[in-house]
């Protein structure tokens, strides 16, 4: 077993070799000011901070699942845990040679979600832009900053891009403000109602885009 996952509660099919993490891992305490509202150093403007949506993650997640607790991960900040929430699941894809993703794993949704639902926050080690990895398959940009689910993260890894699985993605990143930490972060959302009228049934994967950009920097866009 990795020594990034010994004593933890891990979700099934949780490849061991990736470190699972309940909340964003900082590569310096400092970096979190950029995201936090009351900051002096936030890089939102009040206008961007009215739009986003507002949640409870934690009490989100009670509210929608029974849910259960992972045991403390080593963050930086110390910061509260998220549950790991029962409403998705990791699959395996071994048995499935015709997906894109074959043979490794999917997001799929354990019970209906609702149009517009926060699936799962997008969590993984948090450096600048510029000192991310420009190699990875797994890294996002929140503004200033790049959040990277290469070896460290949470079940939202694992959301696969829509492309050769739906005719159009059933999910997609945005960004929302978490009332737990007062802070911005990225999520998978369940798309809006006018996109997707009867939000994700059970047994359905959850996919995304990943953007033009993704597949023409690895010269796969066509």
């Amino acid at each position: 077993m990795s020594k990034f996952n010994n004593n933890q509660n891990l979700p099934k099919n949780w490849q061991l070799s990736i470190k699972y993490v309940g909340n964003m891992e900082f590569k310096s305490p400092e970096l979190v000011n950029s995201l936090l509202l009351n900051h002096k150093d936030c890089k939102y403007n009040l206008k961007e901070i009215e739009q986003m949506e507002k949640i409870r993650v934690l009490e989100n997640f009670k509210k929608n699942d029974k849910t259960k607790t992972e045991s403390q991960s080593n963050l930086l900040p110390k910061q509260k845990n998220h549950p790991i929430p029962n409403s998705i699941k990791i699959e395996s894809l071994i048995n499935v040679p015709k997906h894109p993703a074959y043979p490794y794993f999917g997001l799929f949704a354990t019970r209906n979600l609702k149009p517009d639902e926060l699936i799962t926050p997008y969590y993984g080690f948090v450096t600048t832009v510029e000192d991310s990895d420009d190699s990875s398959d797994y890294c996002l940009r929140l503004n200033c900053l790049a959040i990277d689910a290469n070896t460290i993260g949470n079940l939202g890894r694992y959301v696969n891009d829509y492309r050769g699985i739906l005719d159009k993605p059933n999910a997609e990143f945005r960004e929302f403000i978490n009332l737990d930490y007062n802070r911005v972060e990225m999520g998978i959302f369940v798309m809006k109602s006018k996109n997707a009228k009867s939000g994700i049934k059970k047994n359905t994967e959850i996919c995304v885009s990943y953007g033009k950009s993704f597949w023409k920097t690895r010269n796969l866009y066509i």
